[in-house]
């Protein structure tokens, strides 16, 4: 009986890099585990062509895990000691299944999915998957989610593991890593990166629309600054007149674009905002695509309205900047005007971002959870917490 069957609906796009840095550890970890993929499933016809190019790239890239990739043919046939999903929507999809197979389960609750804050149908998904006899852990990254699990009391705080951040390939990019090119002496232009997903129009959940405007107060008074897009936005996106030659897209990219990307750039912005999305729909702080800029040493100036930041001083690992145009462009000039200040901060953000999402730290604890689900831990710590809120005689 294999240990882990993970299933997932997006993998094994490379595109999705903090799942293939997630999975192939516990894939390294667990010589027996496998993925089940639902990537190809709605609809079928029009996905499997682009499943099967999905499974080639990836088994190119990772031969060591060939053949551990399969498409999920349903749950009947699967035995493992544990199941592992991220995402309440994933979770939720298929816990009908789960449970009839009465397969035991941990899953991640990372934000977005379809977790929203305070949102009914958000609700009713956790509630739901939280009720299953087979729930037995569930791995939250942002204080705001642990707490509003605790408060609502949707399971048992000896259900909920903490660990802060995000499963990024942090050796990866540090062994691809390329020297950095600074402004002015290596270089003649100021370079600020915007790299994200288009959700809904404007990108204003990811701060597109602060980004654009402040690109464009900025090359007002700074002609030799540039602009690169990385993502689903593209030149239609722009507003209309201040920017023209001064943006570079770059449309979607995998993880061995980007540290020769990130040698040359100086700024990541990214100025999200909670709840425009949808009704409680939130980003995790800092962003992924920030985390992996920081890891190449580029400075990190992002927006943080939840105060989810546990441990990063501001001006000194990061720069904390408002939805606010007209102050990030002075923010920005502050330190374009004495870039050895900027490369200084850059520096000290990669070494603290080292220490706190190095891929060995995130995911010893996530390893650890997941085999006290195996050995049975965590269903005897939720029943036995579960029979003494009622009173009951626990036994061993």
């Amino acid at each position: 009986m294999p240990s882990l069957v993970i299933v997932d609906d997006i993998f094994p796009n490379l595109v999705s890099a903090f799942r293939v840095a997630e999975y192939n550890y516990y894939l390294e970890q667990f010589p027996d585990a496998q993925v089940r993929s639902a990537a190809a499933l709605v609809p079928f016809s029009a996905n499997w062509r682009r499943f099967r190019g999905w499974i080639e790239e990836y088994e190119r890239q990772y031969p060591g895990f060939r053949g551990r990739v399969t498409l999920l043919g349903g749950f009947g046939k699967i035995r493992c000691r544990l199941m592992y999903l991220i995402f309440i929507n994933n979770a939720y999809r298929f816990i009908e299944e789960i449970d009839q197979a009465g397969i035991p389960f941990a899953f991640t609750l990372y934000p977005g999915g379809g977790f929203h804050l305070g949102q009914e149908e958000s609700d009713r998904k956790l509630r739901r998957v939280f009720s299953s006899p087979n729930f037995r852990k569930v791995i939250v990254t942002q204080k705001v989610t642990r707490d509003y699990l605790l408060q609502g009391e949707f399971c048992l705080p000896e259900q909920v593991e903490f660990i802060y951040g995000g499963v990024l390939p942090s050796e990866l990019l540090q062994a691809r890593q390329l020297p950095r090119r600074r402004y002015p002496t290596e270089k003649g232009s100021f370079d600020i990166c915007f790299v994200a997903h288009k959700y809904m129009e404007g990108g204003i959940d990811k701060g597109f629309d602060v980004f654009t405007e402040t690109a464009r107060r900025l090359v007002a008074v700074c002609p030799d600054i540039r602009f690169h897009v990385v993502g689903t936005f593209g030149p239609s996106d722009l507003p209309s007149g201040g920017l023209e030659g001064k943006v570079t897209f770059y449309g979607t990219r995998t993880t061995d674009f980007f540290p020769s990307f990130y040698a040359g750039m100086d700024i990541i912005l990214s100025p999200n905002v909670p709840f425009v999305l949808a009704p409680g729909a939130f980003d995790g702080f800092p962003t992924g695509c920030c985390i992996e800029a920081g890891l190449c040493g580029v400075a990190v100036f992002c927006s943080d309205p939840l105060d989810l930041n546990p441990c990063f001083v501001d001006r000194e690992d990061i720069v904390i900047v408002p939805s606010n145009p007209a102050r990030v462009t002075e923010i920005v000039l502050e330190y374009y005007r004495y870039p050895d200040r900027l490369y200084e901060l850059a520096a000290r953000c990669r070494d603290s971002f080292l220490r706190v999402f190095d891929i060995r730290r995130q995911m010893q604890p996530r390893l650890q959870a997941l085999l006290s689900c195996m050995d049975g831990q965590g269903e005897k710590e939720g029943a036995a917490a579960l029979a003494q809120e009622k009173g009951e005689e626990v036994t061993a």
